[in-house]
């Protein structure tokens, strides 16, 4: 079966923020747009991915953050707005997702993933 991507026009020289973008779907994402001529910037706490990302999708520009540390987040943004020139869209795509059985989550658990997964 023939592999279908969507085009939008309208996507060349968006400047496109992604959340997670090191891994998985916020790494297809970060092609996607790339393919698209946009300007891309992602932010993720794995730092190797996140680089070798960058690297194959150059110009794209990776940040590492994490969503937790507010004060962090906040001066990634600073920056990718800064470095972009404005920020048109924003895909809050990052998540922490581990399997396991609801017995072992805890209230502290339960925090930590809520300040990544809603960020």
């Amino acid at each position: 079966m023939p592999k279908i991507r969507a085009q939008y026009q309208s996507l060349a020289g968006k400047r496109v923020l992604i959340t997670g973008g090191a891994t998985g779907i916020g790494a297809g994402l970060v092609e996607a747009f790339a393919a698209q001529d946009a300007k891309i910037a992602f932010v993720d706490v794995n730092h190797e991915a996140g680089a070798s990302v960058a690297d194959r999708f150059a110009p794209a520009r990776f940040h590492a953050c994490d969503l937790r540390d507010i004060a962090a987040l906040q001066a990634t943004i600073a920056t990718v707005a800064e470095q972009l020139g404005g920020i048109d869209i924003l895909i809050n795509n990052a998540a922490n997702d581990d399997r396991h059985s609801i017995a072992e989550v805890t209230p502290d658990y339960w925090d930590d993933r809520m300040a990544v997964n809603l960020r």
